[in-house]
């Protein structure tokens, strides 16, 4: 079973939660390198855009989807309802203390933090399984700077990047670039094992 990564944004059932777009969906799933049996986990899953192209990946495994706010944990049940996937289990509350019962996992993505990354950070590397990966983005300058400050005084393998991109909005007979907001991604896996 392969699909593309990046779904189209119109895809997902939406409310007031914020949702990663398309483009970094696709980016965030190439650098999570999700294999069909693997188990991954969503922290901060908001609408669950990211939970759902993370379980078509590991269709074969189980995708944990952690959010806090009820609005979006209702969102991310409807749209695993609609892609029809019974691979996500959704867990509601805050990190990281909704993570104290989770099993081991492959892949941990950070989508939201709520301004504790580092003892979420923590609670990542006894989650992680030998050879995982935690793949973090960050919208705001601040969380990206801290976010490297933990993986360097963590010293963990790590990179990282911004993507900024511009969509082709049509504006009568010419064409637009639309910005969306600028993202960073860091890639990183702890106790510096190699990529």
């Amino acid at each position: 079973m392969k699909y593309k990564y990046g779904l189209a944004d119109e895809e997902f059932i939406r409310g007031n939660v914020p949702m990663t777009k398309s483009e970094i969906r696709a980016m965030v799933m190439v650098r999570a390198a999700i294999e069909p049996a693997m188990r991954v986990l969503d922290i901060g899953a908001g609408t669950g855009s990211l939970t759902i192209e993370a379980a078509l990946q590991a269709y074969d495994g189980q995708v944990y989807a952690v959010e806090r706010n009820p609005e979006g944990v209702a969102l991310i049940r409807r749209n695993a309802e609609k892609f029809g996937l019974d691979n996500i289990t959704v867990v509601e509350g805050r990190a990281p203390e909704a993570l104290a019962d989770l099993p081991q996992m492959d892949v941990i993505m950070i989508g939201g933090s709520g301004g504790e990354l580092p003892q979420i950070l923590a609670e990542c590397e006894r989650l992680l399984r030998p050879g995982g990966r935690i793949v973090a983005t960050a919208v705001t300058v601040e969380t990206a700077h801290r976010l490297a400050a933990e993986c360097r005084e963590r010293g963990y393998m790590y990179e990282g990047f911004q993507m900024q991109v511009n969509r082709l909005q049509k504006a009568g007979p010419h064409h637009l670039l639309q910005p969306l907001s600028p993202i960073y991604i860091v890639t990183a896996m702890p106790k510096g094992e190699e990529q």
